[in-house]
């Protein structure tokens, strides 16, 4: 019997006999954290939400790859002011730990070159340029691929650092965070090597502002985008704002990429909403009603039974045409039905066709009720009714 199966049927057999259950075993070296790309200050209402919903997740760390400023500025006074709002827009992670990842436009200047000025300035705010730290079973490694010893390449120092840091620790994986795509680095090649020869399981980066995945000898590569402006929008293409949640349990990894938006408050829908929009659905008004024929050839009636089950007052807007529009309908402009809740209204009408205008189609009426939220949102609940003779 699958494991699966055989703990669903083990679930079922306890709650009958009303027993205690032990909870599952839990996995010493479980966690998630989340992965954030660009930011640039390009769509800073956007970043706002995605920072508010990773903060719903609730994960042990974030770590952001680069290009959290528009930057490439030379007047210190002015990136500190982007330094600032930044700072203010991460606020609300509160005690969850953030991590910075410089990208170019982080330490560039006006001129478009690494400037040890704002390099300065990175340290002191977030700390060190590239760096290292373990988590449980993982060896987390963070990279600048835009250093004063070269732009666009891992080189001087920092490679001999990164060499004596993979090297030295042997974990069950190891993460690598930059900005830049290696592929694209000047290194890019012996770079590869150096991860494939140290069991480098995962690689985070940004740049390009848009979602990509590849798998290369055993590494997966990530590209990134949080709230930077892409050059098209087409989302199976990887143009969508997103995060990434990691999650690791044991030699498993996991790497789920969420769209921006689509974690939701605890308290996204309230239950009245549910019932009333619900009641407007099923019971305001039938799916088709017969026209009824008058004495006059070529003329009948049409009523159509409104009733209010909900439990808000509401405003019908209706309105009826045909598709080949021989139809005339009476009145021509319908007025506003006001609806009070628990209420029942018929709206009666009248409809005709000229007797060399037969037509082929009988009428069609469309419902609007406008509806607010709980939480103040307006939605158009619509509702199409069909005639027959």
């Amino acid at each position: 019997m699958p494991q699966r199966l055989a703990w669903i049927k083990l679930l079922a057999l306890v709650s009958c006999l009303g027993a205690s259950l032990q909870p599952p075993a839990e996995e010493a070296d479980e966690f998630h954290f989340v992965v954030l790309g660009d930011a640039q200050l390009h769509n800073p209402t956007k970043f706002n939400r995605i920072v508010d919903q990773t903060r719903r997740l609730r994960p042990a760390f974030v770590i952001q790859v680069g290009d959290l400023i528009e930057g490439y500025h030379s007047d210190l006074t002015v990136i500190q002011k982007q330094w600032q709002r930044f700072a203010q827009q991460i606020e609300p992670l509160g005690p969850i730990s953030y991590i910075a990842v410089p990208g170019n436009h982080d330490v560039f200047n006006g001129e478009k070159k690494v400037d040890p000025r704002l390099e300065s300035m990175f340290e002191e705010t977030w700390g060190p340029l590239y760096f290292s730290f373990v988590y449980k079973n993982t060896l987390l490694v963070g990279l600048n691929s835009d250093s004063s010893a070269g732009a666009n390449r891992i080189n001087g120092e920092q490679l001999k650092w990164l060499k004596r840091t993979l090297s030295e620790r042997q974990h069950a994986h190891t993460f690598i965070f930059m900005h830049r795509p290696p592929a694209l680095l000047r290194d890019a090649e012996a770079l590869h090597q150096l991860f494939v020869d140290h069991g480098v399981s995962h690689v985070f980066y940004g740049h390009h502002h848009h979602y990509h995945f590849y798998e290369r000898d055993g590494i997966a590569y990530t590209m990134t985008n949080a709230a930077a402006t892409s050059a098209h929008d087409e989302d199976a293409i990887g143009s969508f704002h997103h995060l990434l949640q990691v999650s690791v349990r044991g030699a498993e990894v996991d790497v789920a990429v969420i769209k921006a938006d689509a974690i939701l408050a605890q308290n996204a829908a309230h239950p009245q909403d549910n019932y009333d929009f619900f009641d407007l659905t099923r019971k305001l008004a039938p799916r088709s009603v017969r026209l009824e024929p008058t004495n006059q050839q070529g003329t009948y009636t049409l009523n159509i039974t409104l009733r209010n089950t909900s439990k808000r007052d509401i405003a019908v807007f209706a309105a009826c045409t045909s598709a080949d529009h021989r139809w005339q309908i009476t009145p021509k402009t319908i007025p506003t039905l006001s609806l009070k809740a628990g209420a029942q209204e018929t709206l009666s009408l009248s409809a005709g066709y000229a007797a060399k205008r037969v037509p082929e189609s009988t009428p069609a009426c469309q419902l609007k009720v406008p509806f607010q939220t709980v939480h103040g949102q307006w939605l158009d609940f619509e509702h199409q009714i069909r005639t027959r003779y």
